[in-house]
């Protein structure tokens, strides 16, 4: 908070952008989540001033968002910060980078979190073949990313008998 009102006389630097997103990271790990919101939403509103819509950074706050969203349970919001992630992520680095993979992942567990088993079959498929491609069968993302495989596929199984 000190750092933020020392950096209040920039009003949309770089620095106060990175202030409020610290501070919204701080209240997310608190459970403050309508607090880290606001600061993350403002860390947002800048970023696009600053960067445009279409920059890692401006990423960043729409995938923090979708983080607050998804732990309030708020997952159709959530499936919109992700999904500005995703489409930022695939401008920016392409379908085949570890980040579009992590995007997708995180959709994928809000997909499961609403119990839409096709969506999220979908997009773990995507997420295997991004981190297979890229970390190996043996990395522990793609070793995660086959076990919540492996629990959709039986959920899936259960909930169509």
């Amino acid at each position: 908070q000190q750092s933020l009102e020392i950096f209040k006389e920039f009003q949309n630097h770089l620095f106060i952008s990175d202030c409020y997103y610290s501070i919204g990271h701080v209240l997310c790990s608190k459970k403050q989540y309508e607090e880290a919101l606001v600061n993350y939403r403002k860390a947002l509103e800048i970023k696009r001033e600053i960067h445009g819509e279409n920059h890692g950074r401006t990423c960043c706050c729409y995938e923090a968002i979708g983080i607050v969203l998804g732990c309030q349970g708020r997952c159709d919001d959530a499936l919109i910060g992700y999904g500005k992630a995703l489409a930022i992520r695939m401008k920016i680095f392409g379908e085949n980078h570890i980040d579009t993979g992590g995007s997708y992942y995180d959709i994928a567990i809000v997909q499961l979190r609403k119990d839409d088993f096709d969506g999220a079959l979908i997009s773990l498929q995507k997420t295997k073949a991004i981190y297979t491609h890229e970390l190996g069968a043996e990395h522990p993302k793609t070793v995660q990313t086959n076990v919540y495989l492996d629990l959709n596929q039986i959920i899936n199984s259960i909930t169509t008998t």
